[in-house]
């Protein structure tokens, strides 16, 4: 079956994929949908971050990114950060019965033939790329995937990637937000300073890494009898709404999305928030937290911060319980993405035969910019 006129090339971060990457309409059908507003003030870094381009007559029509990342043992990993081929490139199951021509049936199969060589050919460079970056007998690479997003997750099964863990979807929500005195931004030296602290904190979690970590958005911190009693990173984000879950379908329809009220719960067409990750309390002080989050949203005039915990989190629990989440998790809008994973292996012939992970991991650290 012939591939030609495709073409897979490993790129680094240009103007195209950016341009490519700002059509990707993100978000699972059904549920809210929405394309990614780069902020400026994110300054995204590139620098570590290889694409797999997939491209017809010098046209882009997919991409996977891949991002080397060292953890702060020392452990290599490859994180799948985007993985988007168009859909005219995803095959159609075959209805035999509304299809009465045999003709169309053969072209149907031929062009489902000629989608799964290509998702071969990719996943030839996929495990290249693995090989190269190897520092053992193994790599493990992972994915994050909402779990009712159908079409990226076949896509990852059939790249043999299963999934490992199931990741919480936490909403931090405020109508009237309040700032708080005792809260602070954390210089680089202080932040620094608080690093034997947080690498004790995230002692037990798997990937934990530093990418990123000063050069996007800001720490502050809770000053309480001159220490620090808890932080967290904070980043702001902006998404443009194509499509709202169903059930609030109507607010777009009848234009209610535009009142002040409402825009303070549900998102309008354009949904600015915050996230929160690397956030670390003492004991018995987790409380300060949901301080720290309503200072933050006060400061940037939003109503919503964004927070992703693996639920075999040590601090999961304690979290939910501690901290008074607000009107949107009360709704139950709180949702689940997996974490899907698969090993690949320096040798070759190994590497034909994929495994489920034989050794458990624990829970995996998320870095907010790999949701947003």
């Amino acid at each position: 079956m012939s591939t030609s006129g495709f073409s897979i090339t490993l790129r680094s971060y240009d103007e195209e994929i950016r341009d490519f990457l700002d059509t990707v309409l993100l978000g699972s059908p059904g549920g809210i949908q929405y394309r990614v507003h780069r902020e400026t003030s994110m300054n995204e870094r590139h620098e570590n971050v290889h694409f797999l381009c997939l491209s017809r007559k010098e046209k882009l029509l997919g991409v996977v990114g891949l991002v080397n990342r060292v953890d702060k043992s020392g452990k290599t990993w490859l994180y799948i950060r985007y993985l988007h081929i168009k859909r005219t490139l995803v095959p159609d199951k075959i209805n035999r019965n509304a299809v009465l021509n045999r003709n169309a049936v053969t072209r149907k199969k031929s062009r489902y033939q000629r989608i799964s060589l290509l998702e071969e050919k990719l996943l030839e460079h996929l495990e290249e790329f693995s090989r190269q970056l190897a520092t053992t007998n193994t790599i493990l690479a992972y994915a994050f995937v909402e779990d009712k997003n159908d079409r990226s997750m076949k896509l990852c099964n059939r790249f043999d990637f299963n999934k490992a863990q199931e990741i919480q979807t936490l909403l931090f929500h405020r109508f009237n937000p309040a700032s708080h005195s005792q809260i602070r931004l954390l210089t680089d030296e202080e932040l620094q300073g608080m690093d034997h602290e947080l690498r004790h904190f995230y002692d037990s979690y798997a990937a934990y890494h530093t990418e990123g970590l000063i050069q996007q958005g800001y720490f502050l911190g809770y000053w309480l009898n001159g220490e620090w009693v808890a932080i967290t990173r904070i980043m702001r984000h902006h998404w443009d709404i194509e499509r709202l879950p169903e059930r609030f379908s109507f607010l777009h329809k009848w234009k209610l999305d535009r009142w002040p009220y409402v825009r303070k719960v549900i998102p309008g067409q354009a949904f600015h928030f915050l996230t929160a990750d690397y956030f670390w309390f003492k004991q018995g002080c987790e409380r300060y937290l949901e301080k720290i989050m309503e200072h933050a949203l006060a400061k940037e005039e939003v109503h919503t911060v964004m927070l992703w915990l693996s639920k075999e989190s040590p601090h999961s629990q304690v979290l939910r319980t501690s901290i008074s989440w607000g009107f949107l998790n009360k709704l139950g809008h709180s949702g689940s993405v997996s974490l899907v994973m698969r090993e690949f292996k320096g040798n070759r012939e190994e590497t034909q035969e994929i495994e489920v992970l034989k050794t458990k991991i624990g829970p995996t650290f998320i870095n907010a910019h790999d949701m947003t």
